[in-house]
């Protein structure tokens, strides 16, 4: 007998076409996932027609007792009418003893009305615009410059600036948002790692031009390679 997952599913207003979201989260060996996931549209998705605004996100629990399935009625993404339009949803997933996933998705309305698995959906680009470079004309070649000398010491000085090394930093006490300084001239690449040495995967935001967040579904202990 299939589980039913215990959060609530509520309907949707009146005139508001919806979609049933349906998925299931194991590990290898068949091991059920529990955690979280959300469904970010865009910040204020206003649907005139249905006088509804929608302006947060949708999130779904996983508990133990429903063998890592979850269901959800959420709004088409081509529902008639609303504002923006060709919008998409970014997924957020964070279940337990798996690294952080965000994507983006695409839910159209479904012509029988039946559910559609978050398994069969491809993920895509999010719709943000694009803009469309102008290119002048090309300018005339300038004379060449007169021969400079470098000193060794300013190389190395400008190697420092342009290609800094690694850096490693560590991780003591246990939490799911790590906060880490830096004085790369540029936003680093960031690695991390547990206790063991295994690759642990989040969702890294450049906080400043000289702070780096990382935050975990669960709380972590590690390092940090920034490069």
């Amino acid at each position: 007998m299939t589980p039913t997952p215990s959060p609530l599913i509520y309907d949707l207003p009146a005139g508001v076409p919806s979609v049933r979201l349906t998925g299931r989260f194991i590990a290898p060996d068949g091991t059920p996932l529990t955690g979280k996931l959300t469904f970010a549209p865009p910040s204020v998705l206003t649907m005139p027609e249905a006088d509804t605004i929608a302006n947060t996100v949708a999130t779904v629990e996983i508990g133990e007792e429903d063998l890592g399935r979850f269901a959800v009625n959420l709004i088409a993404t081509d529902a008639p009418g609303m504002s923006p339009r060709g919008w998409t949803y970014q997924v957020t997933e964070k279940l337990k003893g798996a690294q952080i996933r965000q994507y983006h998705i695409m839910l159209p309305q479904v012509p029988d009305g039946g559910p559609v698995d978050l398994a069969d959906l491809a993920p895509v680009s999010p719709y943000t615009g694009r803009y469309l470079p102008v290119v002048g004309p090309t300018g005339a070649t300038g004379a060449p410059g007169a021969p400079g000398e470098v000193k060794r010491v300013e190389l190395e000085a400008l190697e420092e600036r342009v290609a800094p090394r690694p850096v490693e930093w560590s991780q003591t006490a246990a939490s799911p948002l790590w906060t880490i300084a830096h004085a790369f001239p540029y936003p680093p690449a960031v690695r991390t790692y547990d206790t063991s040495g295994r690759e642990i995967g989040g969702v890294v935001e450049h906080a400043s031009s000289t702070t780096v967040t990382v935050q975990f579904a669960y709380a972590e202990t590690g390092s940090a390679i920034l490069s």
